[in-house]
């Protein structure tokens, strides 16, 4: 599946949608609108309100006089005086022009028409002279407009106003003698008028002052609140492409890790496969070259010193082959975290003392001093030993290689909860800049076209697996042309280790003691070591006890009372009821006892119905091993393997002046049976992989005949090691002495259907199914 994006620039986007917004936000900020803006709009409907109802009042009154002046000529009727006249014309023209001003003069036309409304009415309180007591309440009018059109001061000068021209008016009528119905009363409503008209306009404004605070407020929480969600919406923007990119990453790195998973299976596999392949060559190169060393009279005369000599270094260099196909194999088998670590309480002294004892020869035969450095009373300690030898005899082997003359020294010390084994020579030393590369796979500390010493440069690399696995750390130490120093510490305390590593503990029955009876034990009943590997490898968490026999195990429980027991159907079939029997003899009717086939030459050779097991390469001693077995019956063996070089081979180890047997050989499975037709054979060495019929089946073919049913037949494999995938035929049978409770019952039963509903450990991973992409954020 593939697909296409448009490149995503959301930052120059919301960069320019962000400056226009803060743009508007200016032009927006510029024209707002504020109190005094909203108080003129409301003054300028009081304005239009009240010039309207004053130009209605004051045409009206016009209306009045002109009908007024014209009655006066008919009749014998007043005419209007000239203040009514006045009075009119003021209040007509001031509403006119206020009405007309107040979109582009509002102040000056509301104080026009405050002023024009009290000229007007002092013009109507002068006019009508006989009423100027009661005329001087129409003062309330423009008190009022006033107090509504004009600010404080404003208000303040007109009520003044209003004041005098009522004091003007009643004066004019009482003269000298002032009454209070024609003064007092007029002024006193005034004032209250005035106050209240006063009192009314603070309080308005006031509620406005408040509402406009509270306006105000409300919409700079709304600002914010705007700002706010734009900058939410721009973080969530931000945040749905990041989690696109994050999707689209995890993605991009599950198709990487699945990729480079496949990578290294076929690396290991194509590891795994190619040394296999090696096997079988160097196997005959080391074979022949062994014998025309060790029984050169098998080819009829003495070989000489010099063809000696060159057969000696193709021996010597075929070996150091069959090291570095091993390294191969353990360095694969490291990578993907299936090494085996036997553990068991170990003395460093000790440890170290066998590994020098078996490179001494190694390293005085070049000249070279070699020297002991042993603090007493070492702690022991809990690790694998055949991999720390193997350590110590890897380093010893470099100082030994890239060492001259003088000498190499081995110490070991402790140091609080670590043991620091240490190996120094006076070599040639590393260069700084190689001393980070000196532990990378393949690499030597003199790379290059032309090397001076031999090697593949893996040693180092597995021995640093090796001391990690165990929980410890290898470093280096080196200065050119004075030595080197190459130190690893192994700590005292048994290490909790990840499961990832697989090291459980295989010990022979009856070894645990101390601290390590805290953990659960598994007692495993086998013979077969590759059987005690697996467990070994696979089971964690508890302290696995091997007992090669049932005597050895009842006493192993006995003293351990094991959690659980295993039991090998290699040998036997187990029924419930013996297994209900082992528990009850035991002593231990409450532990679960399992029978169960488990992988290993034991199994395979029952399930293939053969005698023997053997794994290549195939040396003289281990042949003769396995046909000691069949004691002097057998004497004529058949030979039944594809590759006509390890037939010959074998034909030169059946060939010897100690024991001499007779050997036919077949290249096929047809041509097997057609010999044996012809020839019956004593024993059948078997290659399990043949070109036309597989080694099982052929096996078959071979019992289903009466007359060689009794024929022992050995199967030959370059396998070494059980697969922890192959099928294994057989039941598992679990009992126990003491009846189970139904708890227990419904927790075996949870407990196997956890472990049916998981798949067993993975093969070799391969790319999974293709998963579709993510989805772009919607924009």
């Amino acid at each position: 599946m593939s697909w296409t994006t448009e490149p995503i620039v959301p930052c120059v986007r919301d960069e320019e949608h962000l400056v226009l917004h803060w743009e508007e936000r200016m032009i927006l900020a510029a024209r707002e609108p504020t109190f005094q803006d909203y108080f003129a709009n409301l003054q300028e409907g009081m304005v239009t309100a009240i010039s309207l109802l004053g130009s209605a009042a004051g045409y009206l009154w016009l209306a009045a006089n002109i009908w007024g002046a014209y009655l006066a000529r008919s009749s014998y009727d007043p005419s209007p005086s000239l203040t009514s006249w006045v009075g009119s014309g003021v209040l007509l023209i001031s509403a006119i022009l206020a009405f007309v001003w107040r979109g582009s003069r509002l102040r000056l036309a509301a104080h026009l028409l405050a002023w024009g409304i009290l000229g007007a009415v002092a013009c109507a309180v002068l006019g009508i002279a006989s009423l100027a007591s009661a005329a001087a309440y129409l003062f309330i009018v423009p008190i009022l407009f006033a107090s509504a059109l004009l600010s404080q001061t404003a208000f303040a000068l007109v009520a003044g106003a209003a004041f005098v021209l009522t004091l003007e008016a009643g004066l004019g009528r009482a003269g000298i003698s002032l009454g209070f119905a024609e003064v007092g009363s007029p002024m006193v409503t005034l004032a209250l008028v005035t106050l209240a008209a006063w009192l009314s306009t603070r309080r308005l404004y006031t509620a406005l002052q408040w509402v406009w605070s509270g306006y105000e407020q409300a919409r700079h929480n709304e600002t914010v609140a705007r700002d706010r969600q734009a900058e939410l919406e721009r973080t969530l923007k931000a945040l749905d492409e990041a989690s696109y990119r994050l999707e689209r990453a995890n993605y991009l790195l599950a198709i990487a890790r699945d990729q480079a998973e496949e990578a290294r299976r076929l690396k290991q596999q194509f590891a795994q496969t190619v040394s296999h392949e090696l096997r079988t060559p160097l196997n005959l190169i080391v074979g022949f070259t062994e014998l025309m060393i060790q029984s050169p009279e098998y080819y009829g005369e003495q070989l000489s010193a010099r063809y000696l000599r060159d057969l000696r270094i193709v021996h010597r260099n075929a070996c150091h082959l069959q090291t570095l196909v091993n390294d191969v194999l353990d360095l694969a088998r490291l990578e993907a975290a299936q090494m085996a670590l036997v553990q068991e309480e170990a003395d460093p002294a000790a440890l170290v003392r066998e590994a020098v004892n078996t490179a001494r020869s190694l390293i005085e035969s070049q000249g070279l001093a070699l020297r002991l450095d042993i603090e007493p009373d070492l702690p022991p300690l809990w690790v694998d030993p055949t991999r720390i030898r193997q350590v110590l005899f890897n380093l010893l082997n470099n100082a030994a290689r890239f060492t001259d003359k003088g000498s190499v020294t081995v110490s070991v010390r402790r140091r609080e909860a670590l043991v620091i084994f240490s190996v120094a020579d006076t070599g040639t030393g590393i260069p700084e800049g190689q001393l980070g590369l000196i532990f990378d796979d393949f690499h030597q500390a003199d790379g290059g076209t032309q090397r001076r010493h031999d090697g593949a440069g893996l040693g180092l690399a597995i021995s640093k697996r090796f001391v990690a696995l165990h929980g410890g750390h290898i470093w280096v130490e080196s200065q050119v042309g004075v030595g080197s120093t190459f130190y690893f510490s192994l700590p005292v305390a048994r290490e909790d280790w990840d499961a990832t590593t697989m090291p459980p503990t295989v010990r022979a029955a009856g070894a645990i003691s101390g601290a390590e009876s805290e953990k659960p034990v598994l007692l495993a009943v086998t013979r077969s070591l590759a059987a005690s590997t697996m467990l070994a490898r696979y089971v964690h968490g508890c302290n696995t006890v091997i007992a090669p026999d049932l005597a050895q195990a009842q006493t192993a429980a006995a003293r351990l009372l094991p959690q659980a027991v295993v039991v090998d159907q290699a040998e036997r079939t187990w029924t419930p009821g013996d297994l209900e029997e082992i528990a009850r003899a035991w002593g231990i009717p409450q532990t679960p006892v399992m029978a169960c086939p488990l992988p290993g030459e034991g199994s395979m050779a029952q399930r293939l119905e053969v005698e023997g097991y053997l794994v290549k390469p195939i040396s003289r001693q281990a042949l003769w091993d396995v046909l000691r077995q069949f004691g002097e019956k057998v004497d004529h063996v058949l030979v039944v393997d594809d590759a006509e070089d390890f037939v010959q081979l074998m034909g030169r180890l059946l060939d010897s002046p100690v024991r001499r047997y007779r050997m036919t050989s077949a290249y096929s499975g047809q041509e097997a049976l057609a010999m044996m037709q012809r020839r019956r054979p004593d024993l059948v060495l078997l290659d399990i992989r043949l070109p036309d019929i597989s080694g099982p089946e052929l096996v078959k073919q071979m019992r289903a005949r009466p007359e060689w049913r009794d024929i022992p037949i050995v199967i030959v494999t370059a396998q070494d090691e059980p697969d922890v995938q192959e099928s294994q035929p057989g039941s598992i049978t679990i009992a126990r002495g003491a009846p189970w409770v139904s708890a227990e019952v419904i927790r075996w039963v949870q407990n196997l259907v956890g472990v049916t509903a998981m798949p067993a450990l993975r093969p070799a991973v391969g790319l999974p199914a293709p998963v579709e992409p993510p989805r772009a954020p919607v924009r």
